[in-house]
């Protein structure tokens, strides 16, 4: 009996333990703002507040929270021109973890969610979560479950959301079950006031796209390559996928260089910044290009050589100039001059977020 009454004990302590953890890993916070502060960086265990004056950046300040990875990591998105969102891929105990940092009024939110998140997106008012075998998911400011879609299991999601006024957009595989020979590249589409499927478009089957963004009504998609009959190798192509949310149809851009890898929107809403990676170790390089008049501008970071890592974190501070992380490096580069003005070193190598003031 009393072993019996000790082995209770021993499980409500442990229950106890667990909850109280929780509870401390989902709390809320707050950063400290400053009114000098031009941009900060987001790491998973602290906020770092910089200036950027003439010479280069700044730091003003360096916040430690309370855990190694409070933040954690995830792809980045901005709600409502002050909410800096992401899902947290760092804990992965029982939910996902749903971060928001508020740079108007400072404060940190951190939520768990009981959906997957292995790929999410935004319209700039709700954030959005979904995954394989999972179910998309639609959440508001205080990350509180407006509308959910369980996925079919015969869909494979890519990773990215893509949301614009009336409906949702994925790319992925539709496939049966443990059947890879039915394979296709398709597009899926949901209606986003009602949350139900409205339509599934297929495309080539022989590309293989990335992670894109969406422009003024047009979703980008880069083009790795096309697929070869093995699966096993891909050849390298110099295109863009792009699908008119409009007229429901496909179409591609050609490229002046080849192997477009990762795509990034500007604060100029004409211009997408397209990063190439021809083979691990070519010229770290990318195209500037004008989706309204069709304009391609190539630049070479050649003085970045080799290159084992990729551009994080793309970010347009003006008219000229954009911010970017390399590994441990913030740079700031000229796109007129094409020279990099300015090459800081971080405090570490990984970087969770970063926010630029308007």
């Amino acid at each position: 009996m009393k072993k019996l009454v000790v082995a209770l004990l021993a499980a409500f302590c442990l229950v106890f333990s667990y909850i109280g953890w929780k509870v401390n890993s989902y709390q809320h916070g707050d950063v400290t703002l400053s009114k000098d502060a031009d941009f900060y960086l987001v790491y998973p265990d602290k906020i770092e507040t910089f200036q950027l004056s003439s010479d280069g950046p700044i730091l003003l300040n360096t916040q430690k929270m309370n855990s190694e990875n409070y933040f954690g990591s995830g792809k980045n998105y901005i709600l409502d021109n002050r909410y800096l969102v992401y899902a947290n891929d760092q804990h992965k105990v029982v939910n996902d973890n749903l971060v928001s940092i508020d740079f108007k009024s400072g404060k940190i939110l951190r939520k768990a969610s009981q959906y997957a998140s292995y790929l999410s997106g935004t319209d700039g008012q709700y954030f959005y979560t979904a995954g394989p075998y999972h179910t998309l998911a639609q959440f508001d400011k205080q990350f509180e479950t407006s509308q959910t879609l369980v996925l079919n299991d015969d869909f494979i999601p890519f990773p990215a959301i893509y949301v614009d006024d009336a409906s949702i957009y994925m790319t992925g595989l539709k496939r049966e079950l443990y059947q890879a020979d039915t394979e296709e590249n398709v597009l899926l589409v949901c209606d986003k006031q009602n949350f139900f499927k409205q339509k599934v478009y297929k495309y080539d089957n022989n590309l293989a796209t990335g992670e894109g963004v969406m422009a003024n009504g047009i979703i980008y998609l880069p083009v790795f390559g096309n697929k070869t009959m093995e699966y096993e190798k891909i050849e390298r192509m110099s295109q863009l996928l792009t699908f008119d949310t409009s007229k429901r149809t496909f179409s591609s851009i050609t490229l002046e260089h080849s192997s477009p890898s990762a795509l990034y929107p500007l604060k100029d809403k004409n211009l997408l910044f397209i990063e190439h990676t021809d083979y691990q170790f070519s010229p770290i390089s990318f195209t500037i290009y004008n989706t309204e008049t069709g304009e391609q501008v190539f630049h070479s970071l050649k003085e970045l050589n080799p290159r084992p890592h990729h551009l994080e974190h793309v970010r347009q501070i003006d008219d000229r100039r954009l911010m970017m992380i390399l590994s441990d490096t913030l740079i700031i580069y000229d796109l007129q001059t094409k020279k990099i003005t300015n090459k800081t070193t971080l405090s570490e190598d990984y970087v969770s977020g970063v926010w630029v003031n308007p």
